[in-house]
């Protein structure tokens, strides 16, 4: 849904790249039978390494094959075959991308409030057949309660950047633990809040200056009125940094024995892949700043 965590691909193995794509690709196909056809265009890396976290957690065997797809269609590619993992994180991006949609309707204007009535009805779908599976109508009406207190708390015009970075994270840790026990469930709550709250952060740094220009709600704009300086965002990245530092405690616990791979894969995307997108948009929040005094300068 929001595409932030991914791997730093250029630091993988071949045998871990393989990996890492092969469980992309499964999942595209894991949407196209859990939840239909249309589901495959929600795909996303998060929900990706959703599906990685819980394949470490449960420790399930995986197989791969070499196929073809429309995407695809002269080459075939490793795709990791259908599993409970990523049918767990296909029925999730489809209860989620539906409460999402639901939320644009009633809080957006224009071209994406049109684009969400447009898609709601297929997406309708796809959460229908998510919650004929057994539990998973807890988990909407968790993601629901969840949005519905975002939501509140924007329109309040709340301007802690923590209460609704809490709020995603406690809604990611009930994604992440759904179907849980015993300590693999504590792991698992604990992984889905850090990163929920990561996610949050990071979404709302990279949306501020379009969020500022478009006067949409933006805690840090509402914090700062303003772009953030240098100072600020250094702020801002070691925020994140303890995030991340918090999940890794979580993984550090997880026994990779049996699947290397998959340990390799998760410890590149929490030690370089996350962090390298934070410094992109840190970066390009500098760059913004920097044009904005030059104009300034020149103005003068």
């Amino acid at each position: 849904m929001f595409g932030y965590v991914r791997a730093h691909t250029p630091e993988l193995r071949m045998a871990e790249y393989e990996y890492y794509r092969g469980a992309y690709c499964g999942l595209c196909r894991a949407m196209g039978k859990c939840t239909g056809q249309c589901s495959r265009l929600t795909l996303s890396y998060d929900f990706a390494f959703l599906a990685l976290v819980k394949l470490a957690l449960s420790k399930e065997q995986v197989s791969f094959k070499q196929k073809r797809c429309l995407a695809h269609p002269l080459k075939k590619r490793n795709s990791m075959e259908t599993n409970n993992a990523l049918c767990h994180s296909a029925y999730s991006a489809a209860l989620l991308s539906y409460h999402k949609l639901k939320d644009d309707i009633s809080d957006e204007k224009g071209l994406k409030k049109l684009k969400a009535r447009f898609l709601i009805i297929p997406v309708g779908r796809m959460r229908k057949k998510a919650m004929r599976k057994d539990g998973f109508d807890r988990l909407d009406l968790s993601i629901s309660e969840h949005l519905q207190r975002l939501s509140d708390y924007e329109c309040s015009g709340g301007e802690s950047v923590d209460v609704p970075a809490d709020i995603f994270g406690e809604l990611l840790s009930d994604i992440v633990s759904f179907g849980c026990e015993g300590n693999e469930e504590r792991l698992a709550k604990n992984i889905g809040y850090h990163i929920g709250k990561w996610i949050y952060i990071v979404d709302a740094l990279d949306d501020l200056p379009d969020d500022i220009e478009k006067q949409r709600y933006n805690p840090f704009a509402l914090m700062y009125k303003r772009a953030l300086e240098p100072r600020e965002l250094s702020l801002v990245a070691d925020a994140l940094k303890n995030e991340l530092a918090s999940a890794e405690t979580a993984f550090d616990l997880i026994d990779y024995t049996d699947n290397a791979r998959l340990g390799e894969v998760i410890k590149n995307i929490l030690y370089l892949g996350m962090p390298g997108v934070v410094d992109k948009i840190i970066s390009n929040e500098d760059s913004r700043k920097k044009g904005q005094f030059e104009i300034d300068e020149r103005s003068l």
